[in-house]
Formats: C-alpha cells, structure tokens, sequence
C-alpha cells in the first residue's frame, strides 16, 4: 500500500506536470481574460494574439488558466484553441535578466497601487494586489515576447543567481 501512494505522489507531482501539461493559445488579436468564467466578470488583464498559458480546466466553454498569483482565470473558449508547447527560456541572459527586474519593480508598482486603493481593507488590498500582479506581469511578458508559462522558469533561475 506504501509503495502504491509512493509511485502515485510521484506520478502526480513529478511526472504529469512535466509530460502531462495542457495549454492553450490564444487565437485573436486581443482577448480579455476574466476573474470569473462569464462576460460580465470583471477583466484581469488583456491576453495578445500567440499568447500561451497553461490550463487547468474546462468550464461550460471557457478555459481556467494559471496566472502569475496562481490564481485561476478565465478565457473563452471561442478564442483560444489547445497547443503544445515546449517550456524553453531564452538563452539570452542580459535579456532574462531585464525582464526578471521588470517583473519585480512590478510587484513595488501593484503593491503600491493596491495600497492607495485599499489601505485599510487587508483583504481587498491582497485580492487586488493580485488582480494588478496578473495584469501588470502579463503586460511584461509580452513587451519582452516572453511566454507566461516561462514565469516560474524564469523566477527561480533569477533567484538562484540573485539578479
């Protein structure tokens, strides 16, 4: 029974998330992706034409994708069609670098904002600190035609080498 949960744990936290990832890319010009899957939920952030990102679920036609918080969002399934695609950064480090510091100097920015919106309401102020950090970093990644699955990719390979 050990050896069962064992093989299992490692099937679904070592293997799926590298062999097993679903994406999806973004088919239209611009796209909104939503904080609820309806059009009248509010708009996160504004995906481009090419944009990759990673999915999670499928709920009555729109798509449940990952973002930078780690928050789940939503894309219509109308605009957006399945993918494959293959985690790669670039080896272009001076370029790595300037968009690891981007992203920084952008979680200053939305915690900034979030501040001045909501200074008293911890609660609101983290949920909108989040919404600004999904917006503002996507924002990023395409300015530098980076994929926002290459997000984490990127992160941790600036950390390890304290950019």
């Amino acid at each position: 029974m050990k050896q069962k949960l064992i093989l299992g744990f490692f099937l679904s936290v070592i293997i799926f998330p590298i062999f097993g990832q679903d994406y999806i890319k973004v088919i239209k010009p611009v796209v909104n992706i939503r904080f609820n899957p309806s059009t009248s939920a509010n708009i996160v952030a504004q995906a481009e034409n090419d944009n990759v990102f990673e999915l999670k679920n499928e709920k009555n036609g729109w798509y449940e994708i990952t973002m930078f918080s780690g928050e789940y969002r939503y894309i219509h399934k109308s605009v957006c069609e399945k993918t494959n695609y293959n985690l790669v950064l670039t080896d272009n480090v001076q370029l790595k670098k300037t968009v690891f510091k981007a992203l920084g100097n952008i979680e200053d920015k939305a915690q900034s904002d979030a501040d001045k919106k909501y200074p008293t309401d911890f609660s609101r102020n983290i949920d909108y600190f989040r919404l600004l950090c999904d917006k503002y970093k996507l924002e990023i990644m395409n300015k530098y035609k980076f994929q926002p699955p290459t997000y984490s990719k990127l992160i941790l390979e600036g950390v390890k080498k304290n950019w």
